[in-house]
């Protein structure tokens, strides 16, 4: 799966999440987003899911209760990208 596709899913995930969203922009922060705790464990549930991977705790944790968090979605699909490679067999 390469960038764009991950991208997609990504904005996909969280279209299911927000019902009533402004467009999704590539460098809008998920603090913008405005995600409850429990929009954030549906959110990371389905990537999961999606991608075979697991977002460490301290990761989930840091997105989605550190005010002003500046992880952008491209820095998530960077991360889920660097977990997928950790996970192929070489």
């Amino acid at each position: 799966m390469d960038r764009r596709e991950i991208q997609q899913h990504v904005f996909d995930t969280l279209g299911i999440i927000l019902v009533d969203k402004d467009p999704i922009q590539d460098d809008a922060l998920l603090a913008d987003l405005e995600l409850d705790e429990e929009d954030f464990a549906e959110f990371f549930s389905h990537l999961q899911a999606e991608f075979g991977i697991v977002v460490p705790g301290k990761v989930k944790s840091q997105i989605s209760h550190t005010p002003g968090q500046q992880l952008t979605l491209q820095g998530l699909v960077d991360r889920i990208l660097i977990e997928m490679k950790g996970k192929r067999p070489y």
